[in-house]
């Protein structure tokens, strides 16, 4: 009799134990599988997922397609999360750049390269692979403005990714630029903000 109560202590930690391992396997979101053309400092276990600087996942695997060809991360995502993740979210890594404009992705210095995913706030069909962006897309799902394009006459110039001001106010931003098809000028997307649009017109 003495020896079955000190057995039921252990017992009654494995069930504990056991309890708290499936609650947290149950917990635990789905994965993606997301292709880039280069790893830029993905690593696994550590890149976080983020979405409007918020951690909503984190790479687990790292590995490539047939071929070598491009990058996969497999990524975690929290469970609550994954309902809006379907075919129009975006994914792309943040690390530091220098461009024209100034440094981008200073926050990574000390934090290290992460992936920022954005999507709408409709829940869609869960989709689960995708393929990353070379870089942050000018225009976002669910994000509002009028979109316009620019491109270059004579002599002009087209920087990538500049503001667009009015009395010196940011009212839209381009992305980048690249050359048209016959090669005699170049061509860039613009955003006027969903605030500011009223201010083109024809004039």
């Amino acid at each position: 009799s003495g020896a079955s109560i000190i057995w039921i202590i252990p017992v009654l930690a494995l069930l504990v134990a056991g309890g708290v391992a499936w609650k947290s396997y149950n917990d635990r979101g789905p994965l993606i599988l997301v292709e880039f053309e280069k790893g830029a400092g993905i690593s696994a276990g550590e890149t976080e997922l983020k979405y409007r600087d918020v951690t909503v996942g984190r790479v687990e695997a790292i590995g490539f397609t047939k071929g070598l060809g491009k990058v996969t991360a497999s990524i975690r995502i929290e469970k609550a999360v994954a309902p809006y993740i379907d075919n129009s979210a975006l994914f792309w890594i943040v690390q530091p750049e220098v461009t024209a404009q100034g440094i981008t992705g200073l926050s990574t210095v000390l934090s290290g390269v992460y992936i920022e995913g954005s999507w709408d706030d409709q829940i869609g069909t869960f989709t689960d692979r995708f393929r990353g962006a070379s870089e942050s897309p000018l225009i976002r799902p669910g994000q509002q403005g009028l979109e316009i394009a620019f491109r270059t006459v004579g002599n002009g110039q087209l920087t990538d990714n500049a503001p667009i001001l009015y009395k010196g106010i940011e009212v839209g931003r381009v992305g980048r630029a690249r050359i048209a098809p016959r090669g005699n000028y170049a061509i860039v997307e613009a955003l006027i903000f969903e605030e500011h649009r009223n201010l083109v017109n024809q004039s």
